[in-house]
């Protein structure tokens, strides 16, 4: 898994769980999860250390329907860059079948040393949902049935009540089922992929709506970094919107100001290191550093190599 991905992975996860009143910070860094060395590990270890960390957020909250709760199943634009993120990154492995009228989406949640707790699934299959609806545009659709290879749990019927749909345990697979009609109706091009498609379903799932507001707020850093760092007040500003309310619909699409900042300036760099069409100490100040060693130290946090090593071999040590 690439650095970029494994961050905003974490970044989205961390958001759900502090907008829903969970101390995430200590949790995050108490399962080696923190942004930096925490992060760069091959798929196995990260989907273990997220195991870890859903296990401490029951074990912290009391509540073993966190994962439900933390994600329920309402549409939100962000969901689109997470569902893509939390449904196609390595920690996750999916398939789909199609049957009767039925698409069969499976999931699988690889670990190496920790058993994954039922807690994950529960907030990937929301995630999963919540993506369905944002690119459809329907805030009604349903599953036909979701299954879990698990034990019942002793509430298993808020289960029924989040998806709108029953829900099996003891099954041979983790499955949400789908009628095709509703897949149909979330994609783009209005077609169905063959049956070895779930990759292909997915990705589509989350191109068909990018998080809009995010989007508006990268728009305006992007043309305000060039006059230094951005400031969260002269932002929302020019959103007609107080900082307060910014925040809370930047949480909304999963990220935060800080985040979003970050991500465009990688973003950006990313496209002018690939063009070469500016030295790299102008480029440092276009981006809004005070000088050029805090570029330096981004670039090595972002792609794992200097901005000389991107800027002279570009895709070749994988900037995308």
């Amino acid at each position: 898994m690439s650095y970029s991905s494994a961050l905003h992975l974490v970044r989205g996860v961390k958001s759900r769980l502090t907008h829903s009143g969970v101390e995430a910070e200590a949790l995050f860094e108490q399962a080696g999860l923190n942004e930096g060395d925490g992060l760069a590990c091959d798929a196995l270890t990260l989907s273990d250390k997220l195991s870890h960390l859903w296990e401490l957020v029951v074990e912290h909250s009391g509540d073993p329907l966190i994962g439900l709760k933390v994600s329920t199943p309402h549409r939100l634009g962000w969901l689109g860059v997470m569902g893509h993120i939390m449904l196609l990154s390595p920690t996750v492995q999916c398939t789909i079948e199609r049957c009767h009228g039925h698409s069969r989406v499976g999931i699988l949640l690889p670990g190496m040393h920790r058993v994954v707790p039922r807690q994950r699934y529960d907030f990937v299959w929301c995630v999963l949902l919540r993506t369905l609806r944002c690119a459809s545009g329907r805030d009604d659709a349903v599953p036909v049935v979701v299954e879990y290879a698990f034990p019942e749990p002793a509430n298993a019927a808020f289960f029924e009540n989040t998806f709108g749909c029953p829900v099996h345990f003891n099954r041979p697979h983790n499955v949400m089922e789908f009628s095709d009609s509703d897949m149909v109706a979330a994609l783009p091009n209005g077609g169905m992929p063959q049956a070895d498609g779930g990759k292909q379903l997915l990705a589509q799932l989350a191109e068909a709506h990018p998080p809009a507001f995010t989007a508006r707020v990268q728009e305006i850093l992007a043309s305000l970094l060039p006059k230094g760092p951005p400031h969260r007040d002269t932002v929302a500003d020019l959103l007609a919107m107080s900082e307060r309310t910014l925040q809370r619909r930047l949480a909304e699409e999963g990220t935060s100001f800080s985040s979003v900042v970050d991500d465009t300036r990688r973003a950006l760099a990313r496209q002018s290191l690939e063009a070469g069409d500016l030295s790299l100490k102008m480029l440092s100040f276009q981006l809004g550093f005070s000088e050029p060693s805090a570029f330096y130290r981004a670039c090595k946090r972002w792609f794992g190599m200097t901005p000389s090593d991107l800027a002279n071999h570009g895709e070749k040590h994988g900037m995308v």
